[in-house]
């Protein structure tokens, strides 16, 4: 159990198991500044608090203090308790994040209730202060779906062991790197009593099984199965062992239960414990939620048999939802999706089942960096929404989005051209030939210079689908695509250029100027809420004809399976299922800064809605907004923006 000691009192301890000879009261009292009395005081409240380590100071007339331990081994316990305790809790620096933690720490170990007086003591803060911070307390352990429930006796933890645990490791260790000796001591602060290489012990004996039946995990996975099991055996030892587990015939189905059964045999020997089965099945549940990978690829014909028909149905189902929802994307044959896809699937729904939690480290990333990958991602998370009927949230999104990444990227690399360029010369075929020979030099290996065309050919110039057109004439009317001006004979300067033309025409801003419009352009707008901005929003474009109710639907689902902020006060909203007849960005400037997700304030907001042809430009489109609004100073200053006008060449300036 933790001792609660006082930073005096710890160094007492210290102090007197560095040395086998007595120290006197008075060499106690000099050392630690105060008097021989208070020396008297502390050692009296200490042996009252060291008695399960079977050790205790001993006093001697004429010859002062010594400590006396049944054991070197138990000596070693308690040295290595206080240890854990000085680097966990510094009492002479206390923070209320510091108090909270403190105080879940007891109540998630404690057997019993504990009063607020008994915290208060401990904290050395009055009664008053406790209670202030078991509301932050209360909150924390609500999002692990444990209450904290006050009787007669005082206040106690109430909620299922698995919950209790997943707290433990999520709150208190996640971390993917965090060095053993570190897990070691946040363990113990708990109460137990575990030594560095125990993490290693654990490792190794996860691995032989894992070997033994072909499984790869990942350095990360093994760490943190390690961890669950050094917990579990800590809960075990201290009278808390899993009593019951919901699914328990589910968990002794899955192959990996006999894993688990091996694991722990080897457990039970090496700490002289006696595991029960529902602690195999807690063992089971990580294995099969984790992600481990079957050494040797399962041929697809044999998946299904694998994965069992509903979950190689909901990954089927998910790859054809993506396929409508997001057109162009090609990626409905990709085996290695539905390979990978099926596989995460599985430990996926096994986590969602039974409420454990997982960190995604890469979650923001992966929405700036990749937003095609992640909007593929929400709409996985929202067919297992409706097949399951568990909420998934953004670091499981995040997950489901990079295998949707890395098939766009195979699809990429298969798909990949260069860029088009088509020439329009309205002088004779001789200039129109040094002008072709001269840019074909200009132009790097993205550009393919596919020929020129009079004026007069432009209808048959525009049916080759060029993604760039440079010309010597004016064009009359605007093109769908970018257009350079080039003179008919070139010199050097000209050549640097239209160089820096066609990397200013390259620049993503230009695509996006085309979306915004006068009429959905608001600035200093006053709401209170995201929900009362986006209603109005909405309501506004379908006010307008540019969106229809279901639309409008479409955009709300979207915002309440993952918040669409991405940081920097900014957020663009949009449908789950990107069809429409228009392509158009609904800009917003707020007043003032609106709550949009539990962590993130919003100030700029940019609902975007593609039509089909737009919709495989998607991901260059969010990369054009993501460059304008990657900087805190160029959000502020287009929220300073009064006219559409003045906002729109600030984009342009960019």
């Amino acid at each position: 159990m933790s001792l609660y000691l006082t930073d005096r009192m710890a160094e007492i301890i210290k102090i007197l198991s560095s040395t086998d000879e007595f120290v006197t009261s008075n060499e106690l009292a000099t050392k630690l500044g105060v008097t021989s009395r208070t020396i008297r005081d502390d050692i009296k409240i200490i042996n009252g608090k060291i008695t399960n380590f079977k050790t205790e100071i001993i006093s001697q007339r004429g010859k002062g203090y010594k400590i006396s331990s049944m054991s070197k081994q138990q000596l070693k316990e308690l040295q290595n308790a206080v240890e854990t305790e000085n680097f966990l809790f510094d009492t002479k620096s206390v923070t209320p994040d510091d108090r909270v933690r403190f105080i879940i720490k007891r109540l998630l170990y404690a057997n019993e209730s504990i009063t607020l007086e008994s915290l208060s003591d401990e904290l050395y803060v009055s009664d008053s202060t406790i209670k202030n911070d078991l509301k932050k307390v209360k909150e924390v352990l609500n999002s692990y779906n444990i209450k904290v429930v006050k009787d007669n006796k005082g206040i106690r933890a109430k909620g299922n062991e698995i919950n209790k645990r997943f707290c433990i490791s999520d709150y208190f260790i996640n971390s993917e790197e965090i060095e053993n000796s570190i897990i070691i001591k946040l363990v113990n602060s708990f109460g137990y009593h575990f030594y560095d290489d125990d993490i290693n012990k654990i490792k190794e004996i996860i691995l032989h099984e894992l070997n033994e039946n072909d499984i790869e995990v990942t350095d990360d996975t093994l760490n943190k199965i390690a961890i669950h099991m050094i917990i579990a055996i800590g809960r075990i030892k201290s009278g808390l062992p899993i009593s019951s587990i919901s699914n328990m015939d589910y968990l002794k189905h899955e192959s990996e239960y006999t894993i688990a059964e091996n694991i722990n045999k080897a457990i039970e020997s090496l700490y002289n414990i006696k595991v029960p089965e529902q602690e195999i099945a807690y063992t089971t549940l990580h294995l099969v939620g984790n992600r481990l990978g079957q050494k040797g690829k399962i041929a697809l014909p044999d998946l299904k048999l694998f994965l069992g028909e509903d979950i190689f149905k909901l990954s089927m189902d998910i790859v054809e939802q993506t396929r409508i929802g997001i057109k162009g994307l090609n990626i409905d044959e990709d085996e290695e999706l539905i390979y990978s896809l099926g596989l995460h699937l599985k430990q996926l729904v096994t986590r969602l089942t039974f409420n454990m939690n997982i960190r995604n480290p890469m979650v923001d990333e992966i929405k700036i960096k990749y937003p095609l990958a992640f909007e593929t991602g929400v709409i996985a998370a929202h067919c297992v929404e409706k097949v399951t009927g568990f909420k998934v949230n953004e670091n499981e999104i995040g997950f489901l989005a990079l295998h949707f990444g890395a098939a766009i990227e195979r699809q990429r690399i298969k798909t990949i051209s260069k860029k088009k360029v088509a020439l329009v010369c309205a002088s004779g075929m001789a200039t129109s030939e040094l002008l072709l020979t001269k840019l074909s030099h200009v132009l790097d290996n993205t550009y393919n210079l596919i020929g020129a065309y009079a004026l007069h050919q432009l209808d048959e110039l525009l049916k080759q689908n060029p993604d760039l057109v440079l010309t010597t004439v004016p064009i009359d009317g605007e093109l769908d695509i970018p257009v350079v001006h080039v003179p008919s004979i070139l010199d050097d300067k000209d050549v640097s250029r239209i160089q820096h033309s066609l990397e200013k025409t390259q620049s993503k801003q230009k695509i996006i100027s085309q979306f915004f419009s006068r009429e959905l352009f608001f600035p200093d707008l006053k709401t209170e809420t995201k929900e009362e901005t986006l209603a109005f929003l909405t309501r506004t474009m379908i006010q307008q004809g540019c969106i229809d109710s279901e639309i409008q639907n479409s955009i709300m689902e979207r915002e309440r399976i993952s918040p669409t902020s991405i940081g920097d006060m900014v957020a663009i909203p949009h449908p789950l299922n990107m069809v429409s007849n228009q392509s158009f960005i609904c800009t917003a400037l707020l007043d003032k800064p609106l709550k949009w997700s539990s962590s993130e304030e919003v100030k700029l907001v940019m609902i975007i809605v593609l039509e089909n042809r737009w919709q495989e430009k998607f991901q260059e489109i969010f990369e054009s907004l993501y460059e304008i609004i990657q900087t805190s100073k160029n959000v502020e200053s287009m929220c300073k923006k009064r006219t559409f006008n003045e906002f729109l060449e600030f984009i342009d300036s960019i």
